[in-house]
């Protein structure tokens, strides 16, 4: 199974993109990939591509040091491989030669180091603004850490495909916010990094978007900050004080100009500054925190909602029945939610956020279903990878819970956010929920043999029924079984 870390032993491959921009349209450059690609296949993104070993230094002036000319030079050849658009010094060739030149790279009969020694030709740093470093998160098997450009371009317009069979199959100049428009509409798809250098272009020149370029959310290594796998639906893994196997608590944010916040889970000072430093800069981009909802008030899932409450001056939102965990600080909601109650975020096609009562692991527990986007924010209904912790001696219920797992199981969902862990892509949210059911039904019947074997105790049944769990988990496991039993109606 996938985690947040699973190819965290992979190093990213080094790697380049140009955001070429136009200041007398304010469009800028952007490629389409073909769908056959396993890498962003279908996306529109900026030129751009791994750094190689044939990618020269020597040939680039004015940059800061060796490795960052490197990628400056790779920008540019990715660029030229592309687009057909020649980023380097001196006058224009002639469109011919260029067409002819480019088609001798593509293949594989020349290198962009050669040709541009053969004209004389070097690359000029100072055209080529670097707009901030991205890393892949580590649950990619396909790893880069890409170097974004800003450049000016002022030259004829010469951009084309490599061709239908080709990686890039489209060239298209468009304004950034078409292109978050034709995002939404379905039209065409993007990465996180596109969005992000997108949004912010739409409200800034590239000269003021810089400080925000370089201070993206992609930073860490293994686990992203902050990011935006359906138009309007950003995810914020916060760090929290929730149960193993799980450090993280998924808080998601829906909508641009309003936004709801869903189980924001910082309890420390440190992680609320962190939620803050987010939502602070989609509110720079337009935004403002309208409403915080809860899929249930268990601390590691509600710890921030007051402060947000406070911060921002947004309503908390959650179930009548929804209680704090022993010893958490007690939620007041502003409003109840129920069953089929629906939510409208602003927006030019507004996000409508359809409320589901799933009790079970809580008896005020909720699921979101954002219905533009057919995305399911199913907080402690599942976690990726792990179980959820169904506990009597806080309301929980496990005939509930597995009633409500079979229910979202039929739901008409093709994007899954679960409490904790990684997101599930298309339908495969439904398989997570029947791999649930399947568990704790295999468990229920290792539970009925360790008692049909003689287990006439809790820590005998524990011992056998929970033989393959670590002993240090015990004490969990130990809630479970009780979960389980009174669901067998079985006391000891």
């Amino acid at each position: 199974m996938t985690t947040w870390d699973t190819h965290s032993h992979l190093p990213p491959r080094q790697a380049a993109a140009c955001v070429l921009f136009r200041r007398d349209s304010g469009k800028v450059l952007m490629v389409r990939r073909s769908e056959r690609l396993t890498f962003m296949g279908g996306h529109h993104a900026f030129p751009g591509g791994a750094v190689d070993k044939e990618d020269t230094p020597d040939l680039v002036d004015g940059a800061m040091d060796p490795a960052m000319a490197q990628r400056i030079f790779t920008a540019a050849r990715e660029v030229f491989e592309e687009t057909g658009l020649f980023l380097a010094t001196g006058a224009m060739p002639d469109h011919n030669f260029l067409r002819k030149a480019r088609q001798a790279l593509l293949r594989k009969q020349d290198t962009f180091d050669r040709m541009l020694r053969r004209m004389g030709r070097r690359i000029d740093a100072a055209a080529f603004l670097a707009a901030g470093m991205w890393t892949t998160p580590a649950f990619s098997p396909v790893r880069f850490q890409t170097q974004y450009f800003f450049h000016d371009y002022v030259g004829p317009a010469w951009e084309e495909a490599e061709g239908p069979d080709s990686e890039i199959v489209g060239v298209e100049w468009m304004r950034p916010g078409e292109a978050l428009r034709r995002w939404r509409a379905g039209a065409i798809r993007l990465s996180t990094p596109v969005a992000y250098i997108v949004r912010h272009l739409a409200h800034f020149t590239p000269e003021e978007a810089i400080p925000y370029m370089v201070d993206n959310p992609s930073r860490d290594p293994v686990i992203t900050e902050r990011f935006e796998p359906r138009p309007g639906i950003s995810i914020i893994p916060l760090c929290t004080h929730t149960l193993p196997p799980a450090t993280h608590t998924n808080c998601v944010v829906v909508g641009v100009e309003d936004l709801a916040v869903i189980d924001p889970g910082a309890t420390d000072d440190t992680e609320k500054m962190r939620l803050k430093k987010h939502l602070d800069r989609l509110c720079l981009l337009g935004g403002k925190v309208t409403a915080v909802l809860l899929t249930h008030a268990h601390a590691d899932h509600a710890g921030a909602a007051g402060f947000l409450r406070e911060t921002y001056g947004a309503p908390v939102c959650a179930h009548a029945l929804a209680r704090p965990n022993p010893g958490a600080p007690e939620i007041r909601p502003d409003r109840f939610l129920d069953e089929g109650d629906m939510l409208e975020i602003k927006g030019e096609t507004p996000w409508r956020i359809r409320c589901l009562h799933t009790p079970g692991h809580d008896p005020g527990h909720l699921c979101f279903i954002e219905e533009t986007t057919q995305t399911l924010i199913c907080g402690d209904m599942a976690a990726n990878p792990g179980t959820i912790l169904i506990a009597p001696d806080l309301g929980g219920d496990m005939t509930q819970y597995l009633q409500q797992l079979e229910r979202l199981a039929q739901a008409d969902i093709a994007f899954t956010i679960p409490g904790h862990g990684l997101p599930t892509w298309n339908h495969s949210g439904k398989d997570l929920f029947r791999a649930l059911i399947a568990h704790r039904l295999n468990r229920e019947e290792k539970i009925r043999q360790a008692i049909a074997a003689g287990a006439a105790s809790l820590d005998k049944i524990l011992e056998k029924a929970y033989d393959d769990t670590p002993r240090e988990l015990w004490p969990l496991a130990r809630r479970q079984l009780l979960a389980h039993l009174a669901r067998l109606d079985i006391s000891f």
